[in-house]
């Protein structure tokens, strides 16, 4: 009878698993928060990089140093969104853990960053595209968007997250 009791509280579909909820999340969001630091860095120097005039004797680095590092920051950005999107904010969301409005500011800015990676090309290995001189401002107007949203989520929604997992 024992055994029959622990199986039906232990049903994943039937209802929440508290016990395993609060930690899998924390996880989640300190993990995240990680990733934020490390893209941050990544961010400061492509706008660096981006924010820097070039003459035809540098060109040719600072596209490369411009490349890579935003090679870095999509190999991740979108997994990374995606976890935010349907682990974090998901939960967030169905917790009531977001104001309505900064359900709005987030649902915003993801919309602006799916804009702004639309107009940054596919590069393949054998190109050397000129992406400053071509990408300057999509560039630019992603690192500020992305430093924005590394910010809301430390200012706004990691502790509403974490007020939400133990206030219960």
């Amino acid at each position: 009878m024992e055994a029959a009791q622990l199986m039906t509280r232990k049903t994943p579909c039937s209802e929440p698993l508290p016990d395993l909820e609060v930690p899998m999340i924390n996880a989640i969001v300190t993990c995240l928060g990680s990733e934020h630091k490390k893209l941050s860095s990544l961010i400061n120097r492509l706008a660096l990089i981006a924010s820097r005039p070039v003459d035809g004797q540098t060109a040719t680095a600072a596209n490369r140093d411009a490349l890579e590092i935003w090679e870095e920051i999509r190999r991740s950005l979108w997994s990374h969104l995606q976890i935010e999107d349907e682990l974090v904010y998901s939960w967030g969301e169905s917790k009531h853990a977001f104001s309505a409005s900064l359900l709005t500011a987030l649902s915003g800015e993801r919309e602006q960053m799916r804009k702004l990676l639309a107009d940054l090309p596919e590069v393949a290995s054998n190109q050397e595209p000129q992406i400053l001189t071509e990408h300057r401002a999509t560039l630019l107007a992603l690192t500020a968007i992305l430093d924005s949203h590394v910010e809301r989520y430390d200012g706004e929604v990691l502790p509403a997250i974490r007020r939400a997992l133990f206030h219960r």
